[in-house]
């Protein structure tokens, strides 16, 4: 059966990336304060993740602004969206249309799921929360969640490099969901790492 084969490879090759993830990835420190880690208190689950971009803060910030669904996507491994039937495009250039986000704004992650402008400050910091966003009725989606994205110059002032922190803070509603959310992770450090990758060749393009 071939769409039982192709089922079966994606499950395979998604298990294989999200092993070499787990070793590779560049994790960041959990307990290093950033911008919107009072959004969700009370947390049980934190991951920090960092990458150093050969990139000015500057140049980082637009690709940062145009994410989400239906805009800029997030930059992560075409083929695994595609095997999960997101249909997300994720832009190869800086878009002017999608350069215009404000606090209070939503950020689609899907068709029907999005979360909510939080913070931003311009070349420095973008954090995304649940608090006001949307799920798909029957997702499982009962927590609270915060995602934010740091920008630190590295260096000199003018060094022409910047350090990527992207933070995901869990707060699940019951005792059942923390099992779910731990069960997701592989693949959300899998597409992490995918976005983190997809931004450094973006902006050295």
């Amino acid at each position: 059966n071939r769409i039982a084969l192709l089922a079966t490879t994606g499950v395979g090759l998604l298990g294989a990336l999200a092993l070499t993830a787990q070793v590779l990835r560049p994790r960041g420190d959990d307990s290093l304060p950033l911008p919107g880690d009072d959004l969700v208190p009370g947390t049980t689950i934190v991951e920090t993740h960092q990458a150093r971009i050969d990139a000015p803060a500057a140049e980082v910030w637009p690709w940062l602004v145009q994410m989400g669904y239906g805009r800029g996507g997030f930059y992560s491994f075409d083929l695994l969206e595609r095997l999960a039937g997101v249909g997300m495009t994720n832009a190869r250039r800086i878009e002017p249309q999608w350069q215009d986000l404000a606090v209070g704004d939503q950020v689609r992650l899907a068709a029907d799921a999005a979360l909510v402008v939080a913070r931003l400050e311009p070349e420095r910091c973008l954090v995304l929360s649940s608090d006001g966003g949307a799920a798909p009725p029957g997702a499982g989606m009962d927590f609270d969640f915060s995602w934010a994205f740091v920008l630190d110059e590295l260096d000199a002032p003018r060094s022409g490099r910047c350090r990527l922190r992207i933070r995901e803070r869990y707060r699940p509603r019951r005792g059942a969901t923390t099992a779910v959310v731990r069960a997701m992770r592989p693949v959300a450090r899998l597409m992490t790492y995918g976005m983190m990758w997809g931004l450094r060749r973006r902006c050295r393009a």
